[in-house]
């Protein structure tokens, strides 16, 4: 232990960390006085996802040039360097190929600008909203507080929906009424309903829309419209004020029923 102390415990050696540590002290305040610019300046322009994606990469530039830096302090061959990483890196390639392609697929997620940090969207079958936009992957952290991860690559080879693109959302209430009901009756107390419902706004109107005839009864959906914002509020109102003001109207649902004819009196003998 003795003998490594007095190798390496040298002038030039506590010189070389001396100037390690003043080329980090250094670094870090460019960077940040870097950063601190940018954010005064050219992000104010930008959307979230492109801002975390330059930030990545300026702190990944940063990252590789201090340690290029220290290794040149102490005297390694950076040449040798690269070269052995060139080697590595078309060996780790080819293990890597999804990886690659997540990448490149991120690419085209940044630049198609289809959602953004904040979004609710839905991906194969998972909602939730936008936490981070990755070159690898996306996050998205669902209505029950879990935090789930897809890949760039799974993005781009499935169907996307963004419910929060438009400023409005509509929500749909379908539900069916007895043939013996006086439909404009139902049209009229639902449209009601739906003025009188919080958080509906008026344009887009709500609307009726009867959708078929069957056996019992006739189908229809009560379309109304609101701030992407409010949707789960809304929703919520315009149930419980639906539910509430068909029974007041007097206007039931229909039960399924079967009935039976018979085209000539049968006698039964017991």
């Amino acid at each position: 232990m003795t003998e490594w102390i007095e190798k390496n415990l040298t002038f030039e050696n506590l010189l070389s960390l001396a100037a390690v540590l003043v080329a980090l002290f250094i670094f870090t305040l460019l960077y940040k006085l870097f950063k601190k610019q940018l954010k005064k300046t050219i992000f104010k322009n930008l959307k979230p996802q492109t801002v975390m994606t330059i930030e990545k990469s300026i702190k990944y530039i940063f990252t590789i040039s201090i340690i290029f830096y220290i290794l040149n302090l102490f005297g390694v061959d950076l040449s040798a360097v690269l070269g052995a990483a060139g080697i590595a890196g078309i060996a780790v390639g080819f293990a890597a190929q999804t990886s690659v392609s997540n990448i490149i697929s991120g690419f085209f997620v940044l630049s198609e600008h289809t959602f953004q940090i904040g979004d609710f969207i839905t991906v194969d079958d998972i909602s939730g909203t936008v936490y981070t936009i990755n070159l690898l992957s996306v996050k998205l952290k669902t209505p029950d507080n879990q935090l789930v991860r897809i890949p760039n690559e799974t993005i781009i080879q499935t169907k996307l929906i963004n419910v929060s693109y438009c400023p409005e959302r509509r929500f749909s209430l379908s539900f069916a009424v007895p043939h013996d009901c006086n439909l404009n009756q139902v049209e009229e107390t639902l449209l009601k309903i739906a003025s009188e419902t919080a958080l509906v706004i008026d344009e887009p109107a709500p609307k009726v829309l009867f959708s078929a005839i069957n056996d019992t009864s006739v189908n229809l959906t009560l379309a109304a419209w609101c701030k992407k914002d409010d949707f789960l509020d809304m929703r919520n109102n315009l149930i419980k004020h639906t539910h509430q003001g068909l029974k007041d109207a007097g206007i039931k649902r229909p039960f399924p029923q079967l009935d039976v004819h018979f085209d000539k009196e049968t006698k039964i003998n017991i």
